[in-house]
């Protein structure tokens, strides 16, 4: 008689480090995974025909084209576009002015100092800015001295505002890019006859392009998704925003049905962020394949 071979394979035993998992895996369940469906299902649903019933729909999407909610995509758009150029050129000139000191205590110093910068915000940012420059003071006659027009609180007062955390962004982002140059690029440029400007056009900046690109994605982001800093400083009306929208939307649901515009407002903002984030990511390797080799 001739007995069935046996399966001497060895199955793959389930490591313990998955188990560890199991918490972070029900953390992301709860904060991110059911709040976000629970978006996208409420950004579809408009009132039926009869009281109390609901239909899907796109109406909440289409919504978004007309009024205030178009207005605010506007103003969000072009405030974000705006800050982010301005603090990757002037992020930029900084994190190239750090990395030609090649001194270990500034490095350090911007480590510190960028890390806390670039991860404030909020309200207590907002109020340090109404007491720092509010509408009188040196700061202020400094400002307007240049341009009569500004004022704190309005679009120009929220582009100075945001700089406070995006250049420093912008620092921490792009220093490791303009430090990982290499010295035989600068040389073999020398060599050959090259001056500085010609190591800039033909080889540094094709090369450090695609991070300086990826670090601004990120930085309009991140003034795209602010709330709470434009909130105190113009409040909701004076200058619609994506954000704003949709805490106003959120605040009259009750008597204007607002909820499922609200939600789609948000649908419509997660989508750009990650758009933004695959963006940055893309760029990050694309300029990573020449500096780490």
């Amino acid at each position: 008689m001739i007995s069935a071979p046996t399966d001497t394979r060895r199955r793959p035993s389930l490591s313990p480090a998955w188990a560890a998992l199991a918490p972070l895996t029900v953390i992301l369940a709860l904060f991110f995974v059911v709040p976000i469906g629970g978006m996208v299902v409420t950004s579809l649903l408009v009132g039926g025909s009869s009281p109390g019933t609901s239909t899907f729909s796109v109406d909440n999407f289409t919504a978004l084209g007309s009024g205030s909610r178009s207005m605010a995509l506007k103003n969000s758009l072009l405030l974000s576009f705006t800050a982010a150029s301005v603090a990757a050129v002037f992020g930029g000139i900084c994190a190239w002015a750090i990395s030609t000191v090649k001194s270990k205590v500034v490095d350090s110093l911007t480590a510190v100092i960028s890390s806390v910068l670039a991860n404030d915000g909020g309200v207590p940012l907002a109020f340090s800015f109404i007491v720092a420059v509010g509408n009188t003071g040196y700061f202020t006659a400094l400002i307007t001295a240049v341009d009569s027009t500004f004022t704190l609180y309005s679009v120009k007062g929220l582009i100075l505002m945001y700089q406070y955390f995006l250049i420093p962004t912008m620092i921490l982002l792009t220093l490791p890019s303009f430090v990982a140059l290499k010295q035989q690029w600068r040389e073999a440029n020398t060599s050959l006859g090259g001056s500085s400007w010609t190591f800039w056009r033909r080889v540094g900046l094709p090369v450090i392009t695609p991070a300086l690109l990826g670090a601004w994605l990120l930085m309009f982001g991140s003034a795209f998704g602010t709330h709470a800093s434009a909130a105190v400083l113009i409040g909701t009306g004076a200058f619609p925003l994506i954000p704003l929208e949709i805490a106003g939307q959120l605040a009259g649901s009750a008597a204007t049905g607002g909820e499922g515009v609200a939600m789609a407002l948000g649908v419509t903002t997660g989508v750009i962020a990650v758009i933004v984030l695959i963006a940055f990511n893309a760029l990050t390797k694309r300029s990573a394949k020449w500096l780490n080799n």
